[in-house]
């Protein structure tokens, strides 16, 4: 049985390229994975740009990655578009001006950068377990080949986002909230996830992952705290890639419903054994990451309509106004109102909150962290986990 090939490579003093190119090169090279296509689409991880640099350096891809991945397919004549789409709620325009990717589009005219949403996007037939349609951009549809180029990051919701996370980012508009509204879980969020990537792999030729500076914590956005790797991961396997990342992270895959849920429908592999590591070894740089706590009662299939959940989200400070958690939230249960300054801050109505932690995700300023519910509806999480445990089991001695 042939192995499913994971690169990692070290990044030496500051050398994106040199790491970049051989991470490739140590997979067959460029040319092996996009022969025969012209235009070729780069999907970084953009999320949000922050106005601090330091926090931009921990959120999206490093444009290092991107002006190497340009060369390379520059030497082989390809055409090339960069294009993201920013967290919901967030005007992708703004965000892209911010992220230090339009630099390089000057380089080039072969080379064009712009936002997944500017063509439009075209409502798509998806027909996954969970996610049946979806508004999928219409650059990403048009493209020869996908090279996905996602960030090492911990997720409030998803306990971790890399290659199959960032293919999210090909959703336009207000379809990410539907898409989390319908999800509202961490399974149920995490099949639409598999869905839709499903639906997209066979376009994507090659998943280069930077893990230059990680995220662990209550991350992928603002609040996460960044992790030291000054690693780049490399796989044709989305799955593998994601499962290799979450062991250098220090956990196991099968904690991450993304990682599992796809290995298990055949969409790639997750088992180490069957995965040939190529360059460094996992144990040379594994570390381990804090998880957030957040996702831990995720799962629970009641939770999106008892909203009973351990954690929740909570607005502390520094908000600027921005309203970006105003138009991302899918269940519309926050709203900004004045404080006796007179500066607006938001309030969320914790009735209709179903704890997907977008709010937190996409806020530029990290004005958001998670606080533990009260007794009461931990209680009631128990007892209501113990009934439908009593019901199945009742059930089960009537009808056996």
């Amino acid at each position: 049985m042939v192995k499913v090939k994971v690169a990692i490579v070290k990044v030496e003093n500051a050398d994106v390229d040199s790491a970049v190119r051989k991470a490739v090169d140590l997979l067959g090279g460029m040319a092996y994975f996009i022969t025969g296509n012209k235009n070729i689409l780069l999907k970084p991880n953009m999320l949000s740009a922050p106005k601090d640099d330091s926090l931009k350096a921990k959120i999206r891809t490093d444009p290092r990655i991107l002006e190497t991945l340009c060369d390379m397919l520059l030497e082989l004549d390809k055409e090339i578009l960069i294009g993201d789409t920013s967290g919901s709620g967030q005007i992708t325009r703004e965000v892209l001006e911010r992220s230090g990717f339009i630099e390089i589009g000057k380089k080039c005219d072969k080379i064009v950068v712009r936002t997944l949403e500017q063509n439009g996007p075209i409502v798509t037939e998806i027909n996954g377990k969970k996610l049946k349609s979806a508004s999928i951009s219409k650059d990403f549809l048009d493209a020869d080949a996908v090279i996905n180029v996602p960030k090492m990051k911990t997720h409030g919701l998803t306990r971790y986002t890399g290659a199959i996370k960032n293919l999210f980012g090909t959703i336009c508009g207000a379809d990410k909230t539907r898409i989390h509204s319908l999800g509202a879980t961490l399974n149920g969020f995490s099949q639409c996830l598999v869905d839709l990537y499903a639906f997209e792999k066979s376009k994507i030729k090659l998943n280069v992952m930077d893990a230059i500076i990680a995220l662990e914590g209550m991350g992928p956005g603002a609040s996460g705290t960044p992790v030291e790797m000054n690693l780049i991961l490399a796989s044709k396997d989305a799955v593998a890639l994601d499962a290799v990342a979450f062991r250098l992270m220090g956990h196991n895959p099968k904690r991450v419903p993304t990682i599992r849920f796809a290995a298990e429908q055949g969409l790639g592999t997750m088992d180490l054994e069957q995965i040939e590591i190529v360059g460094e070894k996992i144990e040379q740089h594994k570390k381990r990451f804090k998880l957030p706590a957040t996702a831990v009662m995720g799962f629970l299939p009641f939770a999106r309509f008892s909203n009973v959940i351990f954690r929740v989200p909570k607005y502390y400070s520094g908000c600027t106004d921005c309203g970006n958690c105003v138009r991302a939230c899918p269940e519309n249960v926050i709203k900004l109102v004045k404080n006796r300054e007179g500066k607006n801050h938001p309030i969320i109505n914790y009735k209709g909150c179903i704890s997907c932690f977008t709010c937190i995700e996409i806020c530029p300023e990290a004005c958001y962290k998670t606080k533990n519910k009260n007794l009461k509806a931990i209680l009631i999480a128990v007892f209501s986990f113990l009934a439908i445990v009593a019901i199945i089991t009742t059930l089960l001695i009537l009808f056996l």
